[in-house]
């Protein structure tokens, strides 16, 4: 899968494609990221926290301190992407771990220490896919480590479909938590997948708790046969379903939410702005996807929407009161902190950290591998004539004339390169970052003038794309269907009668990043993994420098 514009990845419901593996293949990792992209910070008290090292922030963690009978405690995360392991950070000169599922696993067992039967600990999505270290298992060890930290249940969000429907079955018969999705359904029954559940109901003691899933409402920032037979439904409408049976059965509403605070566009529904004011018996919101730490929490009408960043750089705290006579929710209070994850901040969960210890013995063996070097910075951006994204699109033009597909021009879209590369040695644990959705290069054909309206999406409203083999002048100003002013294939002019082989990825020719263009082409082929194709190229040519040759231009 993939994000963007959108997120995932495609693939056109033809049925598992028949893949080739090369020697990186083992390697498939997946996600990120994004899933998604972070949104402007939005108004109204909302703070974007940076991590710090754990020792200029204890005083606030509460540690020690139990928790007064009155009240509940939430720990939450959200958009993990597969970081099992703490990355090294440096500042002021000074390095410190940040992140990681030990020091995650150790600080939810120090907090809930202070009240055991009166914690809940959730995640809001996008738990796996996007390091190679847990992308080797596809999620297990992330599943697993969860597991032993003791979560109690994790919304989906839209990467955790990435690698399809019988592998999310498979890690919710692994997981001792429930994963949960109130508006994803299948098409045929209109009932819930088997793998999820729309909502459950937890009982703390002093009040029950029912915790609705959400996940983000576009199929199409999704790889098309990972969701095949699957649709996703406005997420209000979902709650407002759920909602007497949920009352009737508990005192708090919590929604447990992938939808991201604006939720892409008016177009799905909104997020969780407007979940919040739309059904205002929410009590509380804990969300994900837009990759934002808020250190004090957004309001939305009466209900507060928290959200912890990403990559488990902090554990959100919630601290609820709850009143004894009406087991109603009174007020939230110490409740706007986020715990940094980070050198001192508990004692790691030695569990999780075998865990983690495991997995990186195991990618090592293929991560390390040096594919190739940078003689200087390829930065990561969506800019069309980026010098890393025409590598990447190099790669499937070179890749598909080796297989014989002929190929004359290729296309990778922007919002799939997840990472820049520095300068010097370039590994395979690199390449797995930038090109991390597991996505397989496709050959299709497409006639000139399908070919013309791939150049104007990414001209105009569909996700920006890297292009090898074409160049492209446009001006955005015009029409819709006429911003294109002119087109060529390996130096010559676009003929719109004749018949392109185009290489691209699954997730365009399954409509990704709205690109529907794609899947009106024929002759389709399948190969071998991105990520492996491009690891190939590098390795062929050795050396890379960060020039662009500038294949679009805009006037």
């Amino acid at each position: 899968m993939q994000t963007g514009n959108s997120d995932p990845a495609g693939g056109i419901g033809r049925g598992p494609p028949l893949r080739t593996r090369s020697a990186f293949v083992l390697v498939c990792l997946l996600a990120f990221v994004a899933g998604c992209t972070a949104s402007t910070p939005p108004p109204g008290g909302l703070e974007i926290a940076s991590a710090a090292p754990a020792a200029t922030t204890a005083a606030a963690t509460g540690a020690g301190q139990p928790l007064a009978a009155n009240k509940l405690l939430i720990l939450h995360t959200n958009d993990l992407h597969g970081r099992l392991d703490a990355a090294t950070v440096v500042t002021g000169g000074k390095p410190f771990e940040q992140g990681g599922l030990p020091m995650i696993g150790g600080m939810i067992a120090r907090e809930r220490a202070r009240a055991p039967d009166r914690t809940l600990v959730l995640d809001a999505g996008d738990a796996w896919v996007g390091q190679l270290i847990s992308g080797i298992d596809r999620g297990r060890s992330m599943v697993k480590a969860m597991s032993l930290i003791g979560y109690d249940a994790q919304a989906l969000g839209n990467h955790d479909f990435d690698w399809g429907q019988d592998e999310l079955a498979a890690r919710a018969k692994e997981a001792s938590f429930p994963f949960l999705t109130a508006n994803v359904v299948e098409e045929a029954t209109g009932r819930t997948p088997a793998f999820a559940r729309p909502f459950i109901v937890k009982d703390l003691k002093i009040a029950k708790v029912a915790i609705i899933g959400l996940t983000y409402p576009s199929s199409t920032i999704i790889r098309a046969a990972s969701v095949k037979g699957l649709r996703f439904e406005p997420a209000i409408d979902s709650v407002k379903k759920y909602l007497p049976e949920m009352k009737a059965q508990a005192d708090v509403i919590v929604a447990l939410s992938h939808l991201g605070i604006e939720g892409g566009s008016a177009r799905l529904g909104g997020g969780d702005s407007a979940l919040a004011l739309a059904v205002p018996d929410i009590d509380l919101i804990i969300g994900g996807h837009d990759h934002l730490a808020f250190r004090t929490a957004r309001s939305s009408g009466k209900t507060r929407i928290y959200q912890a960043g990403s990559n488990g750089d902090n554990v959100g705290r919630v601290e609820v009161t709850v009143d004894p006579a009406t087991k109603k929710m009174s007020a939230v209070q110490g409740a706007d902190v986020l715990l940094p994850v980070s050198t001192g901040a508990a004692t790691p969960q030695p569990e999780v950290a075998k865990v983690v210890a495991e997995r990186k013995a195991e990618a090592e063996k293929i991560g390390s591998k040096v594919i190739g070097k940078a003689t200087g910075l390829f930065a990561q951006d969506r800019e069309m004539n980026n010098p890393l994204g025409n590598v990447v699109a190099d790669a499937l033009l070179d890749y598909g004339v080796k297989q014989g597909w002929k190929t004359d021009i290729a296309f990778y879209n922007s919002a799939g390169t997840r990472a820049a590369v520095g300068e010097g040695d370039i590994t395979y644990f690199k390449l797995a970052e930038v090109l991390p959705f597991q996505n397989s290069v496709v050959s299709v054909d497409l006639t000139g003038e399908q070919l013309k309206e791939v150049l104007e999406g990414m001209a105009g409203n569909a996700g920006r794309l890297f292009m090898s083999g074409g160049t492209m002048t446009y001006r955005f100003s015009n029409a819709s269907s006429s911003r294109v002013l002119k087109a060529a294939v390996a130096g010559q002019p676009l003929d719109l009668k004749r018949v392109y082989h185009v290489a691209t990825i699954d997730y365009l020719l399954g409509g990704g990043d709205g690109h529907t263009g794609f899947a009106k082409g024929t002759n389709v082929l399948y190969g071998e993994l991105d990520v492996d194709v491009v690891a190939a190229y590098v390795q062929s040519k050795g050396t890379l420098s960060p020039v662009s040759p500038g294949r679009v231009t805009q006037e």
